[in-house]
C-alpha cells in the first residue's frame, strides 16, 4: 500500500509512530521536507501535486490538527473520488463492535469501548476515553486526555479541549468548542463556546479549531 499524507507539522510527527513502516510520501503547501527527530523526509509537492499523482496512491490521510483545514482537504480530495486509510495505533484499544469511519485516527493509548460510532477524519487523540454507545460525528478532535462516559452524542467539527470530561448521556451539536479541562454536565448547542466547572457557554470569537 501506497499511503499519501497531507501536512507535515506537529499532528503529523503524531502520526509518525503508526505509519512508519508503510510506503508513505508527505506533501505539504508550505514546507519542503519533514523532519522527526533526526529523520528528514522530502515532501512530495502540494496538494495539487497530489490530486495530479492520484493513481499512485492506494489511500490518503490528512495529517494536520486544525478541523477547518482538516475538513476543507478531506471533501476536495473526496470529490477526487480518494480512498482514505484508518490508523489505529497498536498500544490503543477499540472494542468490539466499535465502528471507525474513514480518515479517522485513534492515538496511542486511546479507549473506545463497544457499540461506539465514530465518524470520518476524527482525531480521536492520546489517551482519549470514549465509553459506550457513543457518536462522535465527522470531522471532531478528541483532544489528549478527553474522558466521554457512555451514550454521549458529539455533532460535527467539534474541538473537545485536552482533559475535558462529559457525563453520560450528553449531547454536544455541530461546531462546539469545549475548552481544556472543562467539565460538561449537560447538553450544548450548536455553534457555542463553552469553558468551566461545570462549563457554562462563553462569550469567544472562535478561531480555526
Amino acid at each position: 500500500m501506497t499511503l499519501a499524507i497531507i501536512g507535515a507539522g506537529g499532528h503529523a510527527k503524531s502520526i509518525f509512530d503508526i505509519i512508519k513502516k508503510k510506503k508513505t510520501y508527505y506533501y505539504d503547501e508550505k514546507k519542503k521536507f519533514f523532519q522527526i527527530g533526526k529523520k528528514k523526509i522530502q515532501i512530495k509537492g502540494d496538494l495539487n501535486l497530489l490530486v495530479n499523482s492520484k493513481k499512485n496512491i492506494t489511500k490518503a490521510f490528512i495529517g494536520i490538527g486544525n478541523n477547518q483545514i482538516r475538513k476543507k482537504i478531506f471533501n476536495i480530495l473526496k470529490d477526487e473520488q480518494f480512498k482514505f486509510a484508518i490508523l489505529i495505533h497498536p498500544k490503543s484499544y477499540c472494542a468490539y463492535e466499535t465502528k471507525i469511519g474513514e480518515g479517522t485516527v485513534v492515538m496511542q493509548g486511546a479507549l473506545v469501548n463497544c457499540d461506539t460510532v465514530i465518524g470520518r477524519n476524527c482525531i480521536i487523540n492520546t489517551q482519549a476515553s470514549i465509553d459506550h454507545d457513543c457518536v462522535i460525528n465527522d470531522h471532531t478532535h478528541i483532544c489528549p486526555g478527553v474522558t466521554i462516559a457512555g451514550n454521549v452524542k458529539i455533532g460535527k467539527n467539534c474541538w473537545i479541549g485536552i482533559g475535558s470530561k462529559i457525563i453520560e448521556n450528553c449531547i454536544i451539536g455541530d461546531n462546539v468548542f469545549v475548552a481544556a479541562g472543562s467539565v460538561i454536565t449537560r447538553n450544548i448547542k450548536s455553534n457555542s463556546f463553552v469553558k468551566g466547572i461545570p462549563a457554562k457557554y462563553a462569550k469567544k470569537k472562535l478561531a480555526q479549531f
